[in-house]
């Protein structure tokens, strides 16, 4: 059966292009501090801005779907089963979304198959396009669609809408598949062509996230984790663990009656910690050699983003996370420090997996002093923005350090890469995480949530993070204390990221060999931050290595 069977999609006046009033979101740092229990400001206040922006989804314009209505035939000369306005609207926002913000270029065709072709699997339909048609294969038989001549959204949501109801009323399999379920899978046949970073989340799923933000507890503290259980980093003064008796340095052994060892991963045991508000964690601890019970109210945790201190003669600040905040605490951190004289800082950044992205632009616009911070680009990678630093030090020229490790992604990747490629100071510790991509977030008009990479950003040099990371000057992974010891000390320091640089620039590079050069490691160690702090107190070795670097704010 061949035809036309639709009109021709009347375009309002002002045609409506794709602008889901999205706002950029950090999803991936999101479901991670989900997964604690911990009600973060950053997830407080960017959550609440999506949602504030995208209000219930993105609603179908009055001219929009006056036009879709217009452009369905007919119930009495219709030939085929006509589907709903917003069947089609829904996809086509989808294709859309893809179309006009997806860091890599697909024609609207590619992507209305991609879904149709996942649906299509679920009854044994076969789908392929050729010569301006889309032809279907299976139960109910052979069916020919006329594509749409152009690459409008819209258009090509309404023919995925036609075919999607040609494959409901012609396969019982299909039917019994719930609509939300249907739409699931074509939503996952668009999300198949992009990258891992790029989601859809339907209804239920995107509301059990925001409940999970919002509606659920944490302890309060902040953890490492070792063979026979884990150890209280910090405990968040006021918070249920503080109220509870926990302190820094304990060793829980057990939650909910359940043994905690270093084989558990670390997303069960965080499970095991959080839960609804008002639920009691029953807790096992060891304390100077004394086993100690404690109950512990979870409650919602609003973790500071940033902590400092002097150790000796080094200012030291650990961010736990890039929130509207972090700039106003920094700059106030800053200038307690800066009362004790320190002759060093450090900078560390371990589990720190980002936020806001202009957020991290501030403060190395704070402490760069002068200099490219950030290069970024959208879909045209060669058409690329710097952002450039104001001649400005809060910290006065002295000895700065930035500790990584393969927890510390996005934002945190921004900060390291400034300082490092502006030779500013020097990074430590492991290789970060990579995720040098944007992400834009928004609520779909079925209430499901659809995330797109929207574009890429790179170190001042103009060397890519996204999959690489950030290597650090001097790694720390897998080296005995004493031999990184002697490559501070040494005439000729190993830079690690000279060596992963000069990979990088090869045609043939390897991606495993570019961070096996320092491999990232996921766990907070105490071992790693000494190093950190012995460099830092040692002014002549860190100047021979930032000396031995330079190099690195050229190398592409």
């Amino acid at each position: 059966m061949v035809g036309t069977y639709f009109k021709d999609l009347l375009m309002p006046a002002n045609p409506f292009r794709f602008d889901p009033r999205a706002v950029p979101l950090m999803l991936g740092s999101l479901l991670m501090l989900a997964l604690t229990g911990c009600d973060s400001q950053m997830v407080t206040a960017r959550f609440a801005e999506a949602q504030a922006q995208s209000s219930s989804g993105i609603i179908m314009p009055d001219e929009v779907r006056a036009a879709l209505e217009e452009a369905l035939p007919p119930a009495d000369e219709a030939t085929r089963p006509i589907p709903d306005a917003d069947e089609a609207f829904l996809y086509g926002v989808g294709i859309g979304a893809i179309q006009e913000l997806y860091i890599e270029s697909y024609h609207p065709r590619e992507i209305a198959m991609a879904g149709l072709e996942r649906l299509g699997d679920q009854a044994d339909f076969s789908l392929s396009s050729a010569n301006g048609q889309t032809v279907i294969e299976g139960p109910g038989g052979k069916a020919t669609f006329d594509e749409p001549v152009g690459d409008y959204y819209l258009e090509w949501g309404l023919h995925s809408a036609f075919i999607a109801m040609h494959m409901l009323t012609s396969s019982e399999r299909i039917r019994r598949i719930p609509k939300t379920q249907r739409e699931s899978f074509i939503f996952e046949g668009y999300m198949g062509l992009l990258d891992g970073f790029s989601i859809y989340l339907p209804a239920a799923e995107a509301e059990m996230l925001r409940d999970d933000v919002f509606g659920f507890g944490g302890l309060g503290i902040l953890i490492a984790y070792e063979e026979n259980g884990i150890r209280v980093r910090e405990v968040i003064v006021g918070g249920p663990a503080d109220q509870a008796g926990l302190m820094k340095g304990d060793l829980l052994t057990h939650i909910g009656g359940r043994r905690i060892t270093g084989r558990m991963s670390e997303d069960f045991v965080l499970g095991l910690l959080r839960g609804p508000v008002g639920s009691t964690a029953r807790v096992m601890i060891q304390r100077d050699g004394k086993t100690l019970r404690r109950a512990v109210i979870r409650e919602i945790v609003a973790l500071p983003s940033l902590r400092g201190e002097m150790v000796g003669d080094v200012a030291v600040i650990q961010m736990a996370v890039f929130s509207e905040q972090s700039t106003a605490e920094f700059m106030s951190l800053v200038q307690d420090l800066r009362e004790e004289h320190p002759e060093s800082w450090l900078i560390d950044l371990r589990e720190n997996p980002g936020g806001l992205k202009t957020v991290a632009q501030e403060i190395a616009d704070l402490v760069v002093g002068e200099g490219p911070i950030l290069v970024s680009a959208g879909r045209d990678v060669d058409n690329k923005s710097t952002v450039t630093a104001a001649p400005n030090d809060v910290l006065l020229g002295a000895p700065l350090l930035v500790l990584i490790n393969g927890n510390s992604a996005s934002a945190s990747e921004i900060l390291a890469s400034a300082i490092q490629d502006n030779g500013r100071g020097i990074v430590v510790g492991s290789t970060s995480f990579g995720k040098g991509s944007i992400q834009t977030s928004f609520d779909l008009p079925n209430g499901a949530l659809m995330t797109v990479t929207s574009g890429a950003f790179f170190a001042p040099s103009g060397a890519p993070l996204n999959k690489t990371g950030v290597t650090p000057n001097i790694c720390f992974t897998d080296r005995k204390t004493g031999k990184v010891i002697d490559d501070f000390r040494g005439e000729s320091p190993d830079i690690a990221a000279l060596r992963a640089r000069a990979l990088l620039a090869r045609d043939s590079a390897d991606m495993d060999d570019y961070r096996n050069v320092c491999p990232p490691t996921e766990r907070y160690t105490e071992d790693d931050a000494d190093l950190a702090l012995e460099l830092a107190q040692n002014v002549e070795a860190y100047h021979r290595i930032l000396s031995a670097s330079a190099s690195l704010s050229s190398l592409r």
